[in-house]
């Protein structure tokens, strides 16, 4: 009891003086180290960081060295150890399992641990209490902080010390303590050597300190570091942009010093990265490309500024005593760099090998990311970006010019050089290119103000000043900003609503006032679709013989003249003078075999502003007018035919034999006229002036010329579907041409028959006169005979005629049937109402 009191009564400071006296055998200078080394260890927050705490770790290492001493060993630790794991009383069993691994593993050398202590004799305060005095050293940390917390003599101590800094002494003590020192070199390696004594032990602790690499010399090689230079202790990565510290000469460095480089190389490796992407990209990047390496740049001179003051702080530590500068400061001087650099170097990591919108768009990202600096960081280096956009897209919606060499834009411009195609081809949006805080819809705007400024320049010749120059004006004065950020967005789109508004309107109101937009409309609609009835059905019958011979014997003159002559003696006449002169006659391409009627077509030429609209569409036109002109021949065909019948109905009321083919024949033409008629209500009515309407409404409602555009599209692409003439009608129109050759066969009957009908006619009113002459004595047998057989001939060619035209109808018939399928079967509804009005009594039996 009073040896316990005495030992309390006694400062434990004093107590570890006099063991540093004791190893330093009574040398002052060595004694005072020593004292700053043990209160340094004490004191360092690593002291109590040393122990392992991995549970399973520490059973695993017990199981191990149990197993090697015998089976029941092994499971009698298993026992236990399961009995602790129930206890609750227990709180840090991994501390308690690494203390019993450690006496474990200590046991082979008790005697040298007991002879060290009990070299400690000389001490009186000290012997009674040996395994006290090594238990407090690990016990906790709160209890080497009070010894600081309550005694005096440490500042005595610190300030006595010599030259040498604290915290290599610090360094250099933990060095021995943790992994260098003689207690545990014994206990991991046993040997046949005499045990170590205290003056080893002190020797080993004086070597360890002189060995050690000061941190002024680290700090030193660390600032070359930082800016990409090789040292004495560092040098750069094999194949890397990193730096690591040197096997060979960094040897001597502590673990806590290893630890704090290791930490602070990772600073040097960023700037090399950052460095890397700009001498990499400055060649060969574009502007914006170069703005983000211009903005990484900025970040590298304030790094620079901050290793500059390192650099002077560290010189004025030596040359005028200033406070120490160490590795733990230099944390504190890079740390905001090194956050800074963390977003860029990912930021530019993201960016490589991108270019343009691309760019921006793979910045614009980071914007929304959780962390406060990385906001920053991407708005700084997005606003950077941003400008030479901006200049870019400022200059197209002003001017209409691009000005990017470096294919960055957005917009991009082709070489083209047919007028009619500038809107269409010249320019349009590069998807992969569009910056992700501009929408879809925006960028046509953006595309369509462009365009519209070079139409209007180019096209239209229109030099004269844009309409609404303060908005565009206001739209100069607007930042970069605007573009990306989301208090500024609505003003930049709403300029830009303004801007494409009032470009689109000027574009329109040239193209309906005075390039007559509306006219060319009506004269495309009447000429090229038919629509002017009179014209075309007079048309039709000047062309008629000319156009009944073969494809070759024809000629284009020819087919002038005649348009000429059906132009001035109907409505056309009456027309624009212009517009009369851009309408002509033209041939397609014909192959053995075709007469006129299948090479024969109308053009109607547009060129200039409106060429844009028309111009790409002329084939289309071409097709839908071939489609119309064969429904209208066949119309005017049959009505001919009917007029035919009725003309011999009359004159060849005497021949008896020919009215039961005449019957035949007008039956099949009256279920002829009844399908033509219905089929060219649809394609008249139902699909193009149903059509038209619409087109005309979407064109009076058009914002921008890509309305019109689209209307018109759209119109033709209706017409095309209506008329059979699209991908998915191409069995139907078939069977229609097929239905038109039946009624040209029809034709060829009938006229055939009425040939031989006239010289019948003609033969029988000669016989009759010949036999009514005065003084005639009536026929002689040969006039008998010739006129028998002649009757004969034709009896034999009216049964063939009637042959033939009852299976003509058959046949049509069954072509007729499997067309109403076909129709009763399409998926458009109106093709399924016109199957029904074709055969509305169910005359055709399709089912």
């Amino acid at each position: 009891m009073n040896s316990s009191t005495s030992l309390e009564s006694t400062n434990q400071p004093d107590l570890i003086l006099k063991l540093c006296s004791h190893f330093a055998k009574n040398k002052p200078v060595l004694s005072t180290n020593l004292c700053k080394i043990a209160f340094s260890v004490l004191s360092s927050p690593a002291a109590a960081c040393n122990i392992t705490s991995d549970e399973q770790y520490m059973v695993i290492q017990i199981k191990h060295i149990l197993a090697s001493q015998g089976r029941e060993s092994a499971e009698q630790f298993e026992l236990l150890y399961s009995n602790m794991c129930k206890t609750n009383v227990l709180q840090n069993r991994g501390s308690i399992l690494n203390f019993l691994l450690k006496l474990a593993r200590s046991a082979p050398q008790k005697d040298i641990l007991w002879n060290t202590l009990e070299s400690l004799d000389k001490f009186p305060s000290t012997t009674r209490h040996k395994s006290n005095l090594f238990l407090k050293r690990g016990n906790s940390q709160e209890s080497i902080r009070s010894i600081f917390q309550g005694h005096t003599t440490i500042k005595s101590v610190q300030s006595s010390s010599t030259n040498i800094p604290s915290s290599r002494l610090t360094t250099a003590t933990s060095s021995v303590w943790s992994s260098k020192n003689e207690f545990d070199t014994v206990t991991s390696k046993p040997s046949c050597k005499p045990p170590p004594t205290l003056s080893s032990f002190t020797d080993s602790l004086i070597q360890a300190e002189l060995n050690l690499v000061s941190e002024r010399d680290l700090l030193q090689d660390l600032i070359y570091s930082f800016q990409g230079i090789e040292g004495r202790f560092l040098r750069k990565e094999v194949g890397g942009v990193g730096f690591t510290i040197d096997p060979k000469t960094g040897k001597n460095l502590s673990p806590i010093q290893r630890g704090l480089v290791e930490r602070l190389l990772g600073m040097s490796f960023l700037h090399n990265q950052l460095k890397q992407y700009c001498d990499t990209n400055d060649e060969q990047g574009g502007v914006i490309c170069l703005a983000l390496i211009a903005t990484l740049r900025d970040e590298l001179s304030a790094y620079y500024r901050t290793i500059a003051l390192l650099q002077t702080a560290l010189k004025k530590q030596v040359c005028l005593d200033q406070p120490q500068m160490t590795l733990h400061k230099a944390l504190v001087y890079i740390h905001e760099h090194r956050v800074r650099f963390e977003w860029l170097a990912y930021i530019a990591e993201q960016c490589n090998e991108k270019k343009g919108g691309a760019l921006i768009t793979a910045v614009h990202g980071f914007l929304q990311h959780g962390s406060k600096c990385a906001q920053e960081v991407s708005e700084k280096v997005l606003t950077a970006v941003c400008k030479p956009l901006y200049i870019m897209l400022s200059r197209w919606l002003l001017d209409g010019e691009i000005n990017d060499s470096c294919n960055e834009f957005f917009i991009e411009a082709r070489d083209i050089t047919a007028a009619e195609r500038l809107w269409h081809d010249k320019y349009h949006v590069r998807k992969s290119m569009v910056p992700s805080f501009i929408t879809m819809d925006q960028a046509k705007k953006i595309l369509a103000t462009g365009k519209s400024i070079n139409f209007l320049r180019q096209i239209c010749k229109d030099s004269g000043q844009m309409p609404e120059k303060d908005v565009l004006q206001k739209l100069s004065r607007t930042t970069s900003e605007s573009l990306f950020s989301p208090e500024q967005s609505l003003e930049f789109d709403s300029a830009l609503d303004k801007v494409y508004r009032e470009t689109s309107l000027r574009v329109l109101d040239l193209l309906k006032n005075k390039y007559r937009l509306f006219e060319h409309l009506q004269s495309l609609r009447r000429y090229l679709l038919l629509g002017q009835g009179d014209f075309i059905r007079h048309l039709l019958e000047l062309l008629v013989p000319e156009l009944n011979k073969p494809a070759q014997d024809i000629y284009g003159h020819t087919l002038s003249a005649i348009l000429e002559s059906a132009i001035r003696v109907t409505n056309a006449q009456f027309e624009d003078e212009d517009t009369l002169q851009r309408l002509n006659v033209s041939f397609m391409g014909h192959s053995q075999g075709d007469t006129g009627w299948d090479v024969f077509s109308l053009v109607y030429i547009v060129d200039g502003p409106v060429g844009t609209i028309f111009q790409p569409t002329m084939t289309i036109y071409q097709c839908l007018f071939g489609a119309l002109w064969k429904a209208k021949r066949m119309e005017f065909v049959l009505a001919t035919m009917r007029k035919q019948q009725i003309t011999m109905a009359k004159m060849f009321r005497k021949i008896k034999e020919l009215k039961p083919v005449m019957h035949v024949i007008h039956i099949l033409t009256s279920e002829m006229i009844h399908f033509l008629h219905q089929t060219q209500y649809y394609f008249l009515f139902e699909v193009l002036e149903c059509s038209w309407a619409e087109m005309l409404r979407r064109v009076n409602q058009a914002e921008c010329l890509d309305d019109i555009i689209s209307a018109h599209t759209v119109f033709l692409n209706s017409v095309q579907c209506g008329v059979l003439l699209d991908e998915n009608s191409r069995l139907l129109f078939s069977q229609l041409r097929s239905i038109y050759n039946f009624i040209l066969t029809l034709e060829g009957h009938q006229e055939a028959l009425n040939e031989a009908a006239t010289k019948e006619y003609e033969a029988y009113m000669e016989l009759q006169a010949k036999m009514e002459l005065p003084g005639s004595y009536g026929l002689t047998e040969e006039d008998e005979i010739a006129a028998k057989a002649r009757a004969e001939d034709f009896h034999q060619f009216l049964n063939s005629i009637r042959t033939k035209v009852k299976h003509l109808a058959q046949t049509y018939e069954q072509f007729v049937k499997k067309y109403l399928m076909l129709l009763s079967s399409s998926s458009n509804m109106n093709l399924q109402l016109l199957s029904v009005r074709l055969s509305f009594n169910d005359y055709y039996k399709i089912i």
